[in-house]
This record gives C-alpha cells, sequence and structure tokens, in this order.
C-alpha cells in the first residue's frame, strides 16, 4: 500500500495547503452575483459558500489527485478493471475486514454534505437530491475510468459501481440531515437603490469604478500601441499628452457621462446598489453636481502631483467625520431641493 502510494506526485501536497485559499478566491465572486441579485448578504450566507465551495474543490481533488507521478510505468505495472458488481463492497467486509468497512463508510459520509448543502441552501426535494447524487458519483466514476477523460494514458482509479450506489446513498443521508443546518432558501430582497450608504459601501463602489476605469485604460492603450498610435518607448509631448488623456477620459466616461445616462449608477453603484440621484435634483442642479463630483474624483486620481490627493483625502475625511457626507455633496446643502431649470 505504501510502496503504490509512493508513485503518486507530491503536488498533492502543495495542493492540500492552497485548498483554503483557492475556496476562498472562488467564494468572492460567488459572493458578489448574490449580492447583485438580493443587495445583502448575510454572514451566515457567507460562511455556508465558503464551506460548499470547500466541498466541491475537496470533490474534484479527490477525484483527480493524487495522480501517479511517472504514467509510462504506472500504466506498464497496474491494470485497472472496473468493478461492475453490485454490493461487491459488502460481501469484502468479510474478507477485508476493516479496510472494507472503511471504504463504505467514507463513501457514505463524502456525499453527505452535497445533501445537505442543497436542502439548507436550495428548495430541493429528496428525489432531486438523490438525481444530482447520482449523476454527480456518476461522473467521478466515469472520470476515474476514463483516466480524466484522456488527459490521463490509462485508469489509475478504479471504477465501481458500489462507489454509485454509496454515494447516492450518502446524498440522500445528508438530505435528511440538512435540517440541522440554518435555513438559507428563503432570502429576502434588500433596497435596490442605497439612499443613505455608508462609507465602506462608496469604497467599495469607488474601487469597483476605479478597476472599470484601469480595464478600460489598458485595452485603449493596447489596441492604440498595436495600431502605431502610441509609441510609449518614444516618451514626447504627445506620447504624454496621451498617456494623460486615455485614464481621465474614462474616468469622465465611468463617473459622469454613464449615471447621466443610467438613472445616476456607475458601475460600482450597479454593484453596491448606490444611485447618484440619491434625491431630486433639477436638470442644472444636476449637471453642477456630476462636475463637481467628477473634479473631486479627478483631483484624488492625480498621484503624479501627491499633495493633491493628500490633500483631497483630508478634506473626505474632515467632511465626512463632521456631516457624513463626500466633499461634492456638500453642494445639496446649500442648493434648494425643488429646482424647476
Amino acid at each position: 500500500m505504501l510502496s503504490f502510494l509512493g508513485t503518486f506526485t507530491a503536488s498533492f501536497r502543495v495542493a492540500l495547503v492552497m485548498w483554503p485559499f483557492a475556496a476562498f478566491v472562488l467564494t468572492l465572486p460567488l459572493l458578489l452575483v448574490h449580492y447583485i441579485r438580493f443587495r445583502r448578504v448575510a454572514f451566515g450566507r457567507v460562511v455556508m459558500t465558503y464551506l460548499v465551495v470547500l466541498y466541491g474543490l475537496a470533490l474534484a481533488a479527490f477525484t483527480l489527485y493524487p495522480m501517479p507521478d511517472n504514467a509510462a510505468r504506472f500504466c506498464g505495472s497496474h491494470h485497472i478493471q472496473p468493478q461492475l458488481v453490485p454490493l461487491a463492497s459488502i460481501f469484502d467486509i468479510s474478507h477485508e475486514g476493516l479496510r472494507a468497512v472503511l471504504q463504505v463508510v467514507m463513501n457514505v459520509i463524502f456525499f453527505v454534505p452535497l445533501g445537505a448543502f442543497l436542502r439548507a441552501m436550495y428548495r430541493v426535494r429528496w428525489w432531486t437530491v438523490v438525481a444530482i447524487g447520482l449523476m454527480t458519483s456518476a461522473v467521478i466514476e466515469l472520470t476515474q475510468l476514463t483516466g480524466v477523460f484522456g488527459a490521463y494514458p490509462c485508469s489509475y482509479r478504479l471504477f465501481d459501481v458500489d462507489d454509485l450506489l454509496l454515494n447516492t446513498s450518502g446524498a440522500l443521508l445528508g438530505f435528511w440531515s440538512g435540517w440541522l443546518l440554518p435555513n438559507f432558501r428563503n432570502t429576502e430582497r434588500g433596497a435596490t437603490t442605497i439612499l443613505r450608504p455608508g462609507l465602506v459601501r462608496r469604497i467599495v463602489a469607488f474601487v469597483a469604478d476605479m478597476v472599470g476605469v484601469m480595464i478600460g485604460s489598458t485595452i485603449t492603450t493596447v489596441a492604440l500601441i498595436i495600431a502605431g498610435v502610441f509609441h510609449p518607448t518614444h516618451w514626447d509631448e504627445q506620447t504624454h499628452l496621451v498617456a494623460l488623456v486615455i485614464p481621465y477620459g474614462f474616468i469622465a466616461l465611468v463617473h459622469a457621462i454613464l449615471p447621466l445616462v443610467a438613472q445616476g449608477r456607475t458601475l460600482g453603484g450597479w454593484l453596491t446598489g448606490i444611485s447618484l440621484d440619491d434625491r431630486p435634483r433639477g436638470w442644472f442642479h444636476r449637471l453642477v453636481y456630476y462636475a463637481v463630483r467628477l473634479l473631486y474624483i479627478a483631483a484624488l486620481c492625480m498621484i503624479h502631483l501627491p499633495f493633491v490627493p493628500l490633500i483631497m483625502l483630508i478634506v473626505t475625511i474632515v467632511l465626512w467625520r463632521r456631516y457624513k457626507q463626500l466633499p461634492y455633496a456638500v453642494l445639496d446643502r446649500y442648493w434648494p431641493t425643488t429646482d424647476d431649470e
């Protein structure tokens, strides 16, 4: 047994260490999608989603790994044939004893979380869980039978029909024990538009907007370089001008033009539920408000003049502590809301 395990790659240990971190990274986009849909993410939902991703990665890892390091030697010395006799693993208990018992128990336990998660997070019936458990187990067994569908030159895991039965039974057992977990099936929708967003939500929206600006600026710059319009290796006044116009142009697009035509929503505002049109404003009031906000954001982005962003940051902290408003929003304190321009 030890010599058999010794044929497997040491990268499995690295994968085991990276497992929780990879699950964390993969959880973030799922939570983002959930937030966009419901405008809220409860702490319990965060934990449950992370556990589901962690479990999903475990299923994939135990299906694919450990993989024999030397394919030619392993395939030459191991000829694994599928086990197609139902309940053979049960009868093996009398011959192999504890080892066979552990194998049966682990095949059941490994799919218990699948059934429990399905019951806790989705409106499913027991027969749906049986179908999902059976299909998931079938995909795993076929992956093992075909050597990851031909990626490996031979089958390095045993295809066992009993695994289908035991895995499906584990999923069903998990469904019936799923009442022990909190119910995440009924998620209430939060407000579509947050009228009084906090500082953290505003920062998240701003970061999302600036990521959009960076992506747009990068794509445009690369396109201009490929087209021969922009030559970064020959730094002259024209190149310097283009290097400034591109990012500031996208800042104007994301922070002024887009919200003007999208009911006050920027990219970050769409993700976080923030709208710049959070109070009635006449058309002229709205234009001035957007222009002042654009100047404020442009000043924050003047990294080539470090003292300007520093001053704006200090002003932002002072006004937020005093009024719970960002600098450009102070304009509304001195402008009536009943404009009819």
